[in-house]
């Protein structure tokens, strides 16, 4: 079976969620890679985004675009991918806890919507953004520890809102405004990836409906 086969039998859903988190990681990269002025000692991430500076390169303008659009992008996709999920999902308390990693891809596409441009709106996405990583973490993470099937998952989830607790507070370390962001946005991107995989490995399968249920909703 081709590549392309493959590609084709992965549920709609489990696609989106593995393609937009890179979204945002490529963009973010091209951001960069155009924009010779960038420094990840001086210069946080939203100035990548910005539509009006000048003093990191000529290209600043296509910057935004990438930036911006990425962000806004990988956003919906990920809320697609939580919605998606949660449609599947019978245990209500994972359905909670899930929501609220829903409102952290909604605060991720606001970013993208608010640039640094606009202060306010800018402030008011981005610290509620990365204040509500640990939190949806670890609210999934304690959830699932109560369940038997789900209690690795559980583990995993605790582990990464511990580090993106340390990060976010920079325990130990002193970290530049850029690589916390970059950080932050491994942990929980990495999150996505980890969830989504193990949806479509089976490994979710004691809070899930049927099978057949589950394909009426891929359709």
């Amino acid at each position: 079976m081709s590549h392309v086969e493959n590609l084709k039998n992965i549920p709609k859903g489990n696609l989106i969620g593995f393609i937009g988190p890179m979204i945002s990681f490529i963009t973010i990269a091209a951001s960069i890679a155009i924009s010779p002025g960038f420094s990840w000692s001086v210069n946080p991430l939203s100035d990548l985004g910005s539509w009006f500076r000048t003093d990191l390169g000529e290209l600043q303008i296509l910057s935004a675009v990438l930036f911006n659009g990425g962000l806004i992008i990988t956003g919906l996709m990920v809320l697609y991918f939580i919605i998606w999920l949660i449609k599947q999902i019978t245990d209500t308390p994972s359905k909670v806890a899930l929501s609220i990693f829903a409102c952290t891809a909604i605060l991720l596409a606001g970013i993208g919507i608010f640039s640094e441009d606009y202060h306010l709106g800018h402030i008011l996405t981005a610290l509620p953004f990365f204040l509500s990583i640990p939190i949806a973490l670890g609210a999934v993470g304690v959830v699932w520890l109560r369940l038997s099937e789900m209690r690795i998952l559980g583990i995993v989830s605790i582990i990464l809102c511990t580090i993106s607790l340390l990060v976010l507070f920079q325990v130990g370390v002193t970290l530049s405004t850029a690589v916390f962001e970059i950080l932050e946005a491994i942990v929980v991107m990495g999150w996505v990836w980890f969830i989504n995989y193990s949806h479509y490995s089976g490994k979710l399968s004691s809070i899930l409906i049927t099978k057949d249920a589950q394909k009426m909703v891929s359709d």
